[in-house]
This record gives C-alpha cells, structure tokens and sequence, in this order.
C-alpha cells in the first residue's frame, strides 16, 4: 500500500465473513453450538482448536470458508479494476493459504513468503495470544513450503524483521 497498490487481505476478509449470519448459521449446523459465544459469534479459538486437532474438520471447515473467501476475492479485485488507474492497477492479494492445494487464477504472479518453524511459531503466539501448543498444531496443519514453492514465481525468506524483509 505505501508504493500505491491496492491491497487485499485474504484473513480480514475470513474475519469478516465469520461475523456474517449465513457463515454462524453454516458453522453452526456443521461442527454445533459450542463454536458460538453466547452473544452467538463464532469462538474462533475454539473453533481453531477443534479444527487443528481433526483434518476431517478442518477440511469441512475449509469446503464451507474457503469458496467464499475466494468469491469476496474475486468480488474486490473485480471492483479495483473497475475504479481505475491507481499505479497502472496493481492489486496484491495477501491470502496465505491461496496456493495451498495447487495453482490459482486470481493472481497473474505469485510471491511465497516463507519463515523457519522457529519464526512463525514466535509470530503466531505473539500475534495470536495462542500457547506454543497451538501454535504448533497450525503450522504442522499448513502445507509444507516446498510443495506450495511449485506455484510460486519468486520465493523470499522472511526469517527476521518487516523491515529487513522490504
């Protein structure tokens, strides 16, 4: 956004939707009431706990949020594009699991983006407020860099700050 692209976030957009009657309401139905505080929003700690411990669950989770997710995607850049020349059209999409099951069609170029096991569990605790534990059971959930690496057209390592990464 600071050299002028727009930016898209693939994880806002799952926050926002989880907020949405239709997501609670599916959710609800597929994995029960104990995902829903009694204000009736998701617990999405609970709702990651129970996730990060089943594939099985975590794949129903997945076939409900994911097409979504990529619609609301689809949806914005198509709304970008419409507006016009903002520096020649450049849109990123930050989606961190956007290549996870094989190449996409809502990028004309991929960047992945990777860190030691040591780093994203360092950054999932402090950004997350979650106990090494569950930590864990998500990195050990994502798909490993080497595969996601084949879609990928430039690869960075980002093993220290923000800033050494620009």
């Amino acid at each position: 956004e600071q050299y002028g692209a727009w930016v898209i976030d693939a994880d806002t957009i799952g926050h926002e939707l989880l907020k949405t009657d239709t997501m609670k309401m599916n959710l609800g139905e597929t994995f029960g009431s104990e995902i829903l505080t009694s204000a009736g929003t998701i617990d999405r700690r609970g709702l990651g706990r129970l996730v990060f411990n089943n594939d099985d669950a975590r794949q129903r989770l997945n076939r409900i949020v994911r097409p979504t997710i990529r619609a609301e995607i689809r949806r914005r850049i198509a709304e970008k594009r419409a507006q016009g020349d903002r520096d020649q059209g450049v849109i990123v999409v930050d989606a961190p699991l956007m290549v996870e099951t094989g190449p996409t069609d809502l990028a004309d170029l991929v960047i992945l983006v990777t860190a030691s096991p040591v780093a994203r569990k360092a950054r999932i605790i402090l950004r997350n407020q979650l106990s090494e534990e569950e930590a864990e059971q998500r990195i050990t959930a994502q798909v490993p860099d080497t595969r996601q690496a084949q879609w990928a057209d430039y690869v960075l390592e980002n093993n220290g700050t923000q800033e050494e990464l620009v």
